[in-house]
């Protein structure tokens, strides 16, 4: 495929995309009052001043584009009052997100990010002419990133990396058109070596190893008095914190305890926090089926000594949960969803244990695995078997919990320095090319 196939493509896309958009309004995942910007058309005003644009599709990559301009801040980029970010996201909940932190004082402007038709993007720069472009996702929008480089925008793919799905589509179908996208990029700061690897197969300059910058979000708020009510009767207890499950996982929760019960363990708890909070009742009528008790925070109830299982069926309440557990289970990585972010749990200081499925997290559960702070279960007929064994063994063993979790702080702690060197890098290459922009501007006059 080359790129003006691609934009042939999208010259038909673009006849369907009013009734397409409709549908996403009525189903909750666009905002009708901006519609607009997805045809590169906003509302907003561009400030003056310095503009670093940061893209990141969803919730996960907002969170690494937060955790680059909030370690951007602490070196020096917008404490001038006209240095601004501007972000985009293509969902809703990563909207609110960035709207959230916005109120509280980042100094940004929040857009969706235009679609990919030419015509849209070329609006879309044309509108906020951005000093420097920074996309921080997995899927690459190829007219998004080839024309903000093709306008002598610096552009740098950061926290970078591909699934093994959209790897087997740029070095094959899409194999030319990634030659044309990625050589035009100024600096690619890749997940891990072998993302540096095939990032540089695919035609990218200046390709550095560094790290995924989803590691080193910001720590998430701890409730003390959600704390205290929740320790209040299970001080004898070992807790497992299930985080972000999904169908399936339960189940292993479910298998999970018959094997406690089996084995005299009356003295652990199961905390499960679903991914989506309105499976909650789906998960308690599973869990009582199988001959269990659950209570529920969004009932107001707090878990007993006898309790064998904890529902946390409410939003926001992460940091209180893992701040009290023993060992986290980081979930969507024992079933085929790509697993989620275990810097959290690493923030706090805490093991993990993971499955198979971490292709969306692979260069932090890498580094905490290489650290001795987290254990990854591999593929295989016995995986859940498995998996099932290491949690028993590992609440069992006081001694090694702590040893594991003192690693998964100091792994922690190295990606927040190598985060830090990816904001150094970016203020000096900022600076940079606005001297030689001035001297440009000086020799022409």
């Amino acid at each position: 495929m080359t790129l003006s196939t691609y934009n042939f493509l999208w010259g038909i896309l673009k006849l369907f995309l009013p009734s397409y958009l409709l549908r996403r309004q009525k189903k909750g995942k666009e905002d009708k009052y901006r519609l607009s910007e997805r045809y590169g058309i906003s509302k907003k005003l561009r400030p003056d001043g310095t503009i670093v644009w940061l893209h990141g599709t969803s919730v996960g990559e907002s969170v690494a584009a937060l955790a680059l301009a909030n370690s951007m801040k602490q070196n020096g980029f917008g404490k001038n009052k006209e240095e601004f970010f501007l972000l985009t996201t293509n969902t809703t909940s990563a909207a609110k997100l960035i709207k959230d932190k916005i109120n509280r004082g980042l100094p940004a402007i929040h857009q969706y990010h235009p679609y990919d038709h030419p015509k849209f993007v070329s609006k879309f720069l044309d509108q906020w002419k951005p000093n420097m472009a920074v996309f921080m996702e997995s899927d690459f929008w190829p007219n998004l990133i080839y024309l903000t480089a093709n306008s002598n925008i610096p552009t740098i793919l950061a926290s970078s990396q591909m699934s093994d799905k959209s790897a087997r589509f740029w070095t094959g179908l899409g194999y030319f058109l990634a030659r044309k996208i990625f050589s035009k990029v100024d600096h690619v700061l890749a997940v891990d070596p072998k993302q540096e690897a095939l990032f540089k197969k695919l035609g990218a300059k200046n390709v550095k190893s560094l790290t995924s910058l989803k590691s080193i979000a910001e720590k998430p708020p701890i409730n003390k008095n959600y704390v205290v009510q929740l320790k209040k009767n299970i001080l004898r207890k070992k807790i497992l914190i299930a985080a972000s499950t999904h169908p399936g996982e339960e189940e292993l929760m479910i298998k999970l305890a018959v094997l406690l019960r089996k084995n005299s363990h009356d003295n652990i708890l199961i905390i499960i926090v679903p991914r989506h909070v309105n499976r909650s009742l789906g998960i308690q009528n599973r869990i009582k089926a199988a001959g269990f008790e659950i209570k529920s925070r969004s009932k107001g109830e707090y878990p007993s000594k006898t309790d064998i299982f904890y529902l946390s069926d409410t939003m926001g309440e992460m940091g209180s949960l893992i701040e009290i557990s023993d060992l986290v289970f980081v979930a969507g990585s024992m079933v085929p969803v790509g697993g989620h972010s275990p810097s959290e749990a690493s923030q706090f200081g805490k093991p993990v244990i993971m499955g198979p499925h971490t292709e969306k997290c692979e260069a932090q559960i890498k580094d905490l695995v290489w650290s001795g702070g987290a254990i990854q279960i591999e593929k295989g007929p016995k995986m859940n078997d498995k998996f099932l064994n290491n949690i028993v063994e590992l609440l069992s063993n006081s001694e090694r919990l702590e040893d594991m979790g003192r690693n998964s702080l100091i792994a922690s702690g190295y990606a927040q320095q190598r985060a830090d060197e990816a904001s150094i890098n970016l203020i000096e290459l900022l600076k940079t090319y606005r001297n030689t922009n001035v001297a440009k501007n000086v020799k022409n006059t």
